[in-house]
């Protein structure tokens, strides 16, 4: 008896990768949609843009206190005085919008814009 492939075994065997294929393909491109809320979800690469932003957010974040121990406790009125505290003209830009961060000097509140699931860091 000859061994070896046949056939309708390398057939399902395609057909099997071809369903896992499916799968991971809706994995990595988010698949889109809404969720249980009503928000739109973002894609994996949307979610990388928006973490990526929340760190920049922290990092503003702390040039911020540490511009607030240098001036009596004054907050910047905008976030282009942090320059000195290592706060670049990428960070104050939202990865995903490419628009300038939101920032309230009154507050000293640096948040995302983007239109997924919120992202404020207080």
């Amino acid at each position: 008896m000859r061994r070896g492939f046949t056939l309708v075994g390398t057939l399902i065997t395609i057909a099997i990768i071809a369903v896992l294929a499916v799968f991971v393909v809706r994995y990595v491109s988010g698949g889109g949609g809404v969720d249980a809320a009503g928000r739109k979800v973002p894609t994996p690469t949307q979610r990388a843009r928006i973490t990526a932003g929340n760190e920049y957010i922290s990092q503003i974040q702390q040039a911020i206190t540490m511009y607030k121990m240098d001036h009596d406790e004054q907050l910047p009125a905008t976030l282009a005085e942090l320059k000195p505290y290592g706060v670049t003209e990428q960070m104050i830009v939202d990865p995903n919008t490419k628009a300038p961060l939101n920032y309230d000097a009154a507050t000293g509140i640096v948040s995302q814009s983007a239109g997924f699931i919120s992202t404020t860091n207080p």
